[in-house]
């Protein structure tokens, strides 16, 4: 009987726990999702300008110094090339900010946009002095 109740105290503390922790990262909610489609324009463009001008902070001319990073747009999951000198966590919470926007702004956009369908992504390449993603050829049909 007393490892019954000590069994039931347990599940309940752990029950407690599990609610108080789900609780507390429902206050998380998406910082854009008050903003208007010309609101979420802006901040798109100038965030990812921002995270372009971070990752890329000189010319391309080795690309073995570059890699390469998912980030969400309009027409769902980019590539983005970044020079191996730049501060890993703090590109990723650029990116981790401007896929939260996306989350709220893709869907608005998607439907007016023609996109062009995934490709598996290779590797960084440089041309014209500028980091790029080269592409898998989409298969011929």
């Amino acid at each position: 009987m007393k490892n019954l109740s000590i069994l039931g105290m347990t599940t309940l503390l752990a029950c407690s726990m599990l609610f108080v922790v789900c609780k507390s990262e429902s206050h998380l909610e998406n910082p854009y999702k008050d903003k208007t489609e010309k609101e979420l324009e802006t901040l798109s463009n100038e965030k990812y300008s921002k995270i372009i001008a971070f990752a890329s902070p000189k010319a391309c001319s080795d690309a073995t110094e570059w890699e390469m990073m998912e980030i969400r747009t309009i027409c769902g999951i980019s590539y983005l090339p970044y020079h191996k000198s730049v501060d890993k966590t703090k590109l990723q919470n650029m990116i981790n900010d401007n896929n939260k926007l996306m989350e709220i702004y893709q869907p608005m956009m998607a439907p007016r946009i023609n996109c062009a369908p995934y490709r598996k992504p290779l590797n960084v390449i440089c041309k014209e002095g500028k980091a790029d993603i080269k592409y898998e050829e989409p298969a011929s049909k």
